[in-house]
């Protein structure tokens, strides 16, 4: 409960932080950065409301804790969550015209990154669900951790344009390539989001 908590607080407090921009001298000072290793969340799920508890096969978990040990499973051996979202900052900062830098020694900024992931709550009259993640990305100085930047994004633009789809609570259980195909595209689309002030 306090980890699905934590979720919903995290995604209403970034949500003013969208916008966040790096201020052009600023960026202007900086040499290279470097992209700290992501600071991954344990999987949480909303569990099975009573339509979708009485509707689970043998294959499917029927309660939270199983649930949330299933999803912690696949996103472990199956999405390459971390490495996934750190390329992709590194894409977004090469596109942005910054350099990469190899270690924090030799970088004048550093790029942090957390993320919180979830199995989202029903909603709608199949009871659809989908990924529910946040990205927050803080740029900070080397020289003395003053931050140049912060955002954050819970909310993909346009989900459904870009392949972002809500299921049944079963077909998450049921069909792991999907997961992981989601897992992977949501990721992919906050981190964008969230360092397009950059």
């Amino acid at each position: 409960m306090l980890r699905r908590s934590l979720i919903a607080v995290v995604a209403i407090a970034l949500s003013a932080c969208a916008a966040s921009t790096i201020d052009p001298h600023r960026k202007a000072s900086i040499g290279s950065v470097y992209v700290e290793p992501v600071q991954l969340s344990k999987a949480s799920v909303f569990g099975p409301n009573l339509s979708e508890a009485n509707a689970i096969s043998g294959k499917v978990p029927a309660t939270v804790a199983e649930a949330t040990s299933r999803l912690q499973q696949v996103v472990d051996t199956r999405t390459n969550l971390r490495e996934l979202i750190e390329d992709q900052a590194k894409k977004e900062l090469i596109a942005k015209g910054y350099r990469l830098a190899d270690a924090p020694s030799s970088a004048s900024a550093e790029l942090k990154i957390n993320v919180y992931h979830a199995l989202s709550v029903p909603v709608g009259p199949n009871d659809g669900r989908g990924i529910a993640m946040t990205v927050s990305a803080e740029m900070v100085r080397s020289t003395d951790s003053k931050r140049l930047m912060f955002a954050g994004e819970s909310q993909i633009k346009e989900p459904e344009a870009k392949g972002v789809r809500m299921a049944p609570y079963a077909e998450w259980f049921t069909n792991d390539d999907f997961l992981v195909e989601q897992y992977r595209l949501v990721a992919q689309l906050l981190t964008a989001q969230a360092l397009a002030g950059l």
